[in-house]
């Protein structure tokens, strides 16, 4: 029997409505867009020098991934924080965003006390919690996350409203050119490929399906370049969480200075090791020669691997076609491994932990 096929053994481990989340991710990029759209910001915050975006863990992946598909036409300085303070340089001509999902997150809160007092410009982006509470008391601009289409409430699966309103912001800061026919025509091509891989549809004709009863077991290997760099850190972090299940991103050409050698040892390391490209026609020629060449090498090591060539054809499509085909085949890893694609046991103890 596959369990991938069983609906009632899917529902056994998803008591937290994950795989409904999933599905809603279309919703959520398109909901999220739309309201902050209608965001009045004052003029003096599209004048910012440097723009920092502050969050950790599935509160700082939508950054990642505007940073990755737009990072070319994005003529300010953009950093990313994943800790508890900001760089030396923010002042008042920087952007600051600060983004928690919970709203509690202790290293984001600790950044949003600091750009205040460094008198950043600074946009709050949350579903509730201290952080939204602070945007309110201090008159700061803020985005009130709506969960109504993230219902298991986990930050990973609402990446979609995460998503569109950092693509908003950037957009109604004319630091990025996207518009309303792009993101509608983003929510047409998601909601089509979700029909195709979502919870309902069979094996036989499910990609992520079969993508995750060929990881099944195995210590996936995640490989992309370019414009879906963050696509495969965010896939390894959804693995990690979500099925229990150990997984590494690595990006071209970094990994051809050092991982292929590394690949043989251990050998029962090695033997378990199954890598996964995400390939794409819109790489440059020096990336896609070097993505033939890497599967070269892995064949010569007899190292298993699968070439998923991805259908979108603009950057942002294919970004949002592996986000969506990322979060379902979690998921069935999840599934596929016996746990519950929500909890976190680990890092719920690690935080009750910090609080004695």
């Amino acid at each position: 029997m596959n369990i991938l096929d069983e609906e009632k053994e899917m529902v056994k481990y998803d008591k937290s409505k994950v795989a409904l989340s999933i599905g809603y991710l279309p919703r959520q990029l398109g909901q999220a867009w739309a309201e902050v759209l209608k965001i009045k910001l004052p003029l003096a915050y599209a004048k910012c020098q440097q723009i920092v975006f502050c969050g950790m863990g599935g509160s700082n992946l939508a950054s990642e991934l505007v940073r990755s598909i737009y990072g070319a036409e994005i003529k300010k300085p953009f950093v990313l924080v994943r800790n508890y303070n900001l760089p030396a340089f923010v002042n008042k001509n920087t952007l600051v965003i600060i983004s928690s999902y919970s709203g509690n997150t202790e290293e984001s809160i600790s950044c949003l006390k600091q750009a205040k007092n460094k008198k950043a410009k600074i946009f709050c982006l949350a579903s509730g919690g201290k952080i939204m509470a602070l945007a309110q008391k201090n008159k700061l601009p803020f985005y009130k996350i709506n969960t109504k289409y993230n219902p298991s409430g986990q930050p990973r699966y609402g990446l979609g409203s995460q998503l569109g309103a950092a693509l908003a912001l950037f957009s109604n800061l004319k630091i990025i050119k996207i518009n309303n026919q792009e993101i509608a025509n983003a929510v047409e091509y998601l909601e089509i490929f979700n029909k195709k891989i979502n919870n309902h549809s069979p094996s036989a004709d499910n990609w992520a399906k079969n993508l995750a009863l060929k990881l099944s077991g195995r210590l996936p290997i995640l490989i992309a370049a370019e414009f879906l760099s963050a696509n495969a850190r965010i896939l390894a972090n959804q693995i990690n969480e979500s099925a229990k299940n150990l997984a590494f991103s690595y990006l071209i050409p970094e990994l051809n200075h050092h991982l292929m050698d590394g690949l043989s040892w251990p050998p029962a390391a090695a033997q378990k090791i199954k890598v996964l490209f995400f390939n794409a026609r819109g790489y440059s020629q020096p990336i896609a020669k070097r993505f033939l060449i890497t599967q070269k090498v892995l064949k010569k090591q007899q190292i298993n691997f699968i070439d998923y060539l991805i259908s979108g054809e603009s950057k942002l499509l294919a970004c949002l076609e592996i986000l969506l085909l990322g979060s379902w085949l979690s998921f069935y890893l999840a599934v596929l491994n016996k746990k519950d694609p929500a909890q976190v046991p680990w890092v719920d103890f690690f935080k009750k932990e910090l609080e004695n």
